[in-house]
């Protein structure tokens, strides 16, 4: 057992079984030994560990690659195998108020997490300080991340005046920003403590009233309210909806805003409106709130290369994925009238990834376009109150497969096992299974992103991409799984001189060998 970022031994390490039957402690040197027992041999006399024999591995102050508390390791390749837990980071710090106005204040942690190969920043967690400001996130893996402290009012029994000016804490950005846009990012590395201080200032707050408009036949739903501040989105400020007068309240400090807001089904709608605050309330400009649109697709499927005249069109799941980098909920998914073409119905304003997921393994997604827009490449932009141009879907058939091999990777055999009883007696020692660190990409170098595939698993040494869409690609694997934001064309770029570039035809299968690309 030993820690993935020194390599050094790590005692008293818990390793134990998923079905938890059997569990040791690691010595001073690392060193462990377990008995497992696992299932019959297969009909090929290849030895199969049980699903529940996996080794799991935890210990305070040490997460794992994937997340903390351990990740699953199977010992069945080998009766010798090393584990490795990566040391968790800290973000600590204080929050320093300028008086005794205030104590305590919610802390809030974004990292910014890649899905589907683009960066997006996510809420993690809050904690409330302690008595002297001090606030600590644990158990965080490398990663880039942002804090700030969110809004606090000011409580000084003292200084309070019925009905007299209200002060407060705006958010405050580490380190020393106004903004989510312009606060610092940082970029913590596995096992590192970062110092992050903040300094909250104390301003007066006034009061905001934005009236709502709906279209008459609208039904008076609840809203989501967003308040992005000197024109950049992102979290700190909030306002509520008041049902009762049908508007948009609450208190914010001088500055400029922009507030965005939104209602569900059955009349999903949304508005938006900029407001300035000057030393004064504000009775701001109407919002009137927009039916979200509904945009037609089409799906054109080639047949010609089934091999079977009676072959019939598949059909396709198709759903919108925010592109934008505060993500909201997902926009239109498909719908289906009879007699009218399939339409994504209530979306909302932003930029979408469009998702198409063919409903059979015997076809791919060969383009997507609207208004001459490549889909593939780049997102689909959706403005308000505008309509937009039918989304065209061209399917192909005719897969390819792609069989892998990682240079210098262990095959992944069992060895030095014996059965007893109809299943495997398999003595574990401890110390690397590097392979459950191997992340493989397949990346093709056409710009059709929904073709990039993420293989972790692999089997008796090799790495299978299946049903794939003909083309050009470049493999690539990975000494650890990252966050590969391959979305993004300068990242990609990092990796032109790296890897290998294939070309896949329709219905064949293609063999590579690549070199491991090790952690940094």
């Amino acid at each position: 057992m030993v820690n993935s970022v020194t390599r050094e031994p790590i005692g008293r390490a818990l390793v134990y079984t998923a079905d938890e039957t059997a569990a040791t402690f690691t010595d001073d040197h690392g060193h462990f030994e377990l008995t497992l027992e696992g299932a019959a041999a297969n009909t090929n006399s290849q030895p199969q560990m049980a699903s529940t024999n996996i080794l799991q591995v935890k210990k305070p102050g040490y997460l794992s690659p994937t997340g903390q508390g351990g990740n699953p390791v199977n010992p069945a390749p080998k009766k010798e195998v090393t584990l490795s837990l990566d040391p968790e980071g800290l973000i600590v710090g204080q929050v320093k108020f300028p008086t005794d106005a205030a104590d305590y204040v919610q802390v809030q942690l974004y990292r910014r997490e890649v899905h589907d190969g683009f960066g997006q920043w996510q809420p993690l967690t809050q904690v409330q300080t302690r008595a002297d400001g001090e606030f600590r996130f644990a158990d965080l893996r490398a990663g880039d991340y942002k804090v700030f402290t969110r809004e606090a009012m000011e409580r000084d029994p003292l200084t309070a005046v019925p009905n007299g000016p209200a002060y407060g804490f705006p958010p405050r950005f580490f380190a020393a920003a106004r903004d989510f846009a312009t606060a610092d990012t940082i970029q913590l590395k596995a096992g590192e403590t970062v110092t992050a201080n903040i300094a909250p200032e104390r301003q007066r707050y006034f009061d905001v009233r934005i009236p709502v408009i709906r279209q008459q036949s609208a039904q008076a739903t609840g809203l989501e309210v967003l308040v992005h501040a000197q024109g950049h989105r992102g979290p700190g400020y909030e306002l509520g909806y008041d049902p009762d007068q049908n508007a948009i309240r609450g208190s914010l400090p001088n500055g400029s805003y922009t507030i965005e807001a939104w209602s569900y089904q059955p009349d999903s709608a949304t508005g938006m409106t900029t407001i300035t605050v000057t030393n004064g309330p504000v009775n701001g400009p109407p919002l009137a709130l927009t039916p979200n649109v509904s945009i037609e697709y089409n799906v054109h499927q080639d047949l010609s290369n089934t091999g079977n005249s009676s072959a019939s069109a598949q059909p396709v799941y198709v759903y919108l994925q925010s592109a934008d980098e505060f993500p909201h909920q997902r926009g239109g998914r498909g719908q289906f009238s009879q007699g009218n073409a399939p339409v994504l119905t209530g979306v909302r304003p932003g930029r979408y990834w469009v998702q198409v997921n063919p409903n059979s393994s015997e076809v791919y997604v060969a383009s997507v376009s609207s208004g001459g827009k490549d889909l593939l490449a780049s997102p689909l932009v959706v403005p308000f109150g505008a309509n937009v141009p039918p989304i065209d879907i061209n399917v192909g058939r005719g897969t390819g497969e792609i069989e892998i091999t990682v240079a210098g990777q262990n095959n992944g055999q069992a060895e030095g096992v014996s059965t007893t009883g109809g299943g495997i007696m398999m003595s574990v020692a401890g110390s690397i299974d590097a392979s459950r660190h191997i992340s493989v990409y397949c990346i093709p170098l056409s710009g059709n992103i929904r073709a990039v595939r993420e293989v972790l698993g692999f089997y008796n040494g090799k790495y299978y991409v299946t049903l794939i869409p003909p083309g050009d690609y470049r493999i690539l694997a990975f000494e650890k799984p990252p966050q590969l934001e391959y979305r993004n064309p300068a990242v990609l770029r990092a990796y032109d001189s790296k890897g290998q570039t294939i070309h896949v035809a329709s219905g064949q299968k293609t063999q590579v060998t690549v070199e491991l690309i090790k952690s940094e």
